[in-house]
């Protein structure tokens, strides 16, 4: 049985650029000067700490230590939030734009001042993840106070990270076409899932595709009993990891959670199959019915993009005007309005993010799997404000006032799917799941899932629980039809 723990405060709120607790709780270490007004947020994490039961001898003293069971001194502790991208593309969201997209500052600081108590005074701390390509990384931490952070924990002498894991940041111009590249500085350990993958429970050849990146070299990661995931080297030095999720609706994936944000683990996201090239009736998923101008977007998108490798725009830009002419006609003429796997139809990008999930248990420093969990993991999910509709990148705010936390991320997601509504069979993972199909990856008896909470109505085997109508989300638009 996994137990996960529901934190619900209504009418909660995220605190303005400073992120210390409203009280001097005992085990607070950065003295009176660092405390705020209000901070529901911090409180909300150390509740999630205590609902699970972690170090309870000591707690109310200042020897409490929650992480502990997870964080010994000398560790190096991976904190992994989503910061998928530094702006909200629904325009007509004002309010709550990023707070709605990605894990606010608030939940890094709180769950970051335990992991340094844990680590006393070694280790190290990491705050990392692998953003979407076009996202101006710098800009989001600058613009929603991430920086803060690390501002208050210099001036008390102690370091924690920022990485960006990408292996670039590309940069577009007016026509969305990319004229350039900026590298960063980490590196890729390759893993290879082989047989084990939950792509190879997929019959048939498969051209697998990703949005913005070239299929060639998508296919040099993946065939035939090799399924190779490029992952960054500092995901894997980690021997903890603190996933910290933001719930959205998600076009590919129905919703995004904490398995869903494992993608930020990889270095190349050209090794993450999204989708299968063409249509059902082809053994495709990018659409429902077979179409000669769909088959002519993708060729047109990929070349596209080897234009901007030869780093030739006017041929690119050329590309980009054809691709929207094409896409007209497709919506206007089409038999169905699904595209480029963003609808319920996606078979592939679960298949993906159960592998990641496999990686970041079982891969150890080197990329090699074996048979003992290489790391420790607890998960955190912050639904103070949650986004729905049209996510992960134009969702609209959901105020829930939540924060969910657990070891096992099967289970987080599973308790997440029936709090915002959506069927457990229309959701190709969590469908997968229920059907015992990937047990031989994760070994767990799901449906035996422990809910425990601050409010008794939300207590008990989740089977039997009943959430508000309220928290229910509203799904992309390219999965309304499935989860009516």
């Amino acid at each position: 049985m996994s137990t996960v723990y529901l934190e619900h405060r209504p009418n909660s709120s995220y605190p303005y650029k400073e992120y210390g607790p409203a009280c001097m709780y005992p085990e607070y270490k950065y003295g009176e000067d660092t405390i705020q007004e209000k901070n529901d947020i911090y409180d909300m994490v150390r509740n999630c700490l205590f609902g699970l039961e972690l170090d309870l001898d000591n707690y109310g003293t200042a020897k409490w230590n929650p992480l502990g069971k997870y964080i010994k001194p000398g560790d190096c502790v991976l904190i992994k939030p989503n910061w998928v991208m530094h702006f909200n593309g629904a325009k007509h969201v004002t309010e709550n734009a990023l707070e709605c997209l990605v894990t606010h500052p608030s939940c890094l600081r709180a769950i970051c001042d335990y992991c340094l108590i844990a680590l006393k005074g070694t280790g190290l701390v990491i705050i990392g993840d692998a953003p979407m390509q076009d996202c101006d990384l710098s800009f989001l931490l600058d613009k929603a106070h991430f920086n803060n952070i690390l501002l208050f924990y210099k001036a008390h002498g102690q370091s924690v990270t920022f990485m960006d894991f990408r292996k670039y940041q590309t940069t577009f111009d007016h026509n969305k076409v990319i004229i350039d590249k900026i590298y960063q500085s980490g590196e890729a350990t390759n893993v290879d899932m082989g047989s084990l993958s939950m792509h190879e429970k997929k019959s048939g050849k498969r051209i697998y595709q990703v949005d913005n990146y070239n299929r060639d070299e998508t296919s040099n990661y993946h065939g035939e009993k090799r399924h190779i995931y490029s992952i960054n080297k500092d995901v894997l030095n980690a021997d903890v990891i603190i996933n910290f999720c933001k719930p959205k609706s998600h076009r590919l994936a129905g919703f995004t959670a904490a398995m869903k944000n494992m993608v930020g683990i990889a270095y190349n996201k050209a090794s993450l199959p999204h989708r299968v090239e063409g249509s059902v009736e082809e053994g495709g998923d990018a659409y429902l019915n077979k179409s000669r101008i769909k088959q002519r977007i993708d060729h047109i998108l990929d070349r596209k993009l080897k234009h901007e490798d030869e780093h030739n725009i006017f041929l690119a830009t050329i590309d980009r005007y054809i691709y929207g002419a094409l896409l007209l006609l497709e919506r206007k003429f089409g038999k169905d309005p699904y595209i480029k796997g963003i609808w319920y139809g996606n078979d592939t990008i679960w298949r993906t993010v159960m592998d990641l999930n496999y990686i970041e248990r079982y891969a150890d420093k080197n990329g090699i799997l074996q048979k003992k969990p290489q790391r420790k993991i607890l998960n955190f999910a912050d639904m103070v404000i949650a986004g729905h509709h049209n996510g992960p990148c134009q969702p609209e705010p959901k105020e829930m006032g939540i924060i969910m936390a657990g070891e096992d991320a099967v289970a987080m997601d599973l308790a997440i799917c029936k709090i915002i509504g959506f069927p457990d069979e229309k959701i190709p993972m969590v469908r997968s799941i229920r059907n015992h199909e990937a047990d031989y990856l994760f070994g767990h008896d799901y449906e035996n899932i422990n809910i425990v909470s601050n409010c008794m109505e939300y207590v008990g085997d989740l089977e039997g629980l009943q959430f508000p109508v309220q928290w229910r989300y509203q799904p992309h638009d390219s999965w309304a039809e499935s989860l009516k």
